[in-house]
């Protein structure tokens, strides 16, 4: 018998942040390629983000995990970032990493700065992003407002990034539209979403332990999103992009990944 157990939501145990990176985001993970999953959210992270379109004060990203690569993204174009999760570990990782005593992102920063073609070097890179992180809070997004962390309490975000959280946040759609609302509550109308995610998967792995994801289309995806008061800007499927090439892992069951970026409609 296997030893491991799907669990019915993320919030019955956690992971160990180690693992996840080592999973996810080694060298060894992902091979800057076309066609391979985590090449092609950093590419299209480093599209949406490029032109200085998506700036502004504050920028909050929900369930950072103990990847801070979505904010890294950022970072340039934004004076304060808070980074926020629901793990206690991955919260504690951070705040490691933000310390200096771990540094655990290089091949993902490498390839990023490389996308930027820029002369700053990966550590002027790594340290704006440490100096621009203000905060890291606790988040909840199955909660009316997912962050009551004082000074972090009271803010309207500019932009809010979030990548592969709410798809295992959510165990219903219902519960997914529920974690839209609450987190809508902390963007200010015309601000910008960008959202990282994957679409018809069951399962995601993190060493031993199998945790359940939120199926959902694509289809499902942008009426949701529409309904719940946002334009669709862009919306890049990995599937569309590489016609090519099947979307597998190991880890995971999903069909399909996308990287959106959706406007707050104004009143």
């Amino acid at each position: 018998m296997s030893a491991e157990r799907v669990l019915t939501t993320h919030r019955d145990v956690d992971f160990n942040p180690e693992t996840y990176v080592s999973t996810y985001y080694s060298s060894s993970a992902w091979h800057e390629k076309d066609g391979d999953l985590i090449t092609f959210v950093l590419n299209s992270l480093h599209e949406a983000f490029k032109s200085g379109a998506i700036s502004g004060v504050h920028v909050l990203d929900i369930g950072t995990g103990p990847m801070p690569h979505t904010a890294f993204c950022a970072a340039p174009w934004f004076e304060e970032i808070t980074l926020s999760d629901f793990s206690q570990k991955n919260l504690e990782f951070l705040q490691k990493w933000k310390n200096r005593e771990i540094d655990h992102m290089g091949p993902v920063l490498e390839y990023l700065v490389k996308l930027e073609t820029s002369s700053s070097s990966v550590e002027k890179r790594q340290e704006e992003l440490r100096r621009k992180i203000k905060h890291i809070v606790r988040c909840d997004v199955a909660q009316s407002n997912p962050i009551v962390s004082t000074p972090v309490d009271g803010i309207i975000f500019d932009a809010i990034t979030s990548s592969f959280c709410l798809d295992v946040a959510s165990v219903t759609l219902e519960d997914y539209v529920k974690s839209i609302r609450n987190i809508s509550n902390l963007l200010k109308p015309g601000g910008l979403i960008i959202l990282v995610g994957v679409l018809e998967e069951t399962f995601y792995k993190v060493g031993e332990l199998t945790f359940k994801s939120l199926y959902i289309r694509k289809d499902d995806l942008k009426v949701i999103w529409q309904k719940e008061g946002f334009e669709i800007i862009t919306l890049k499927d990995f599937n569309e992009t590489f016609p090519s090439q099947k979307s597998e892992s190991d880890n995971a069951d999903f069909k399909s990944a996308y990287v959106m970026v959706a406007r707050k409609e104004e009143p």
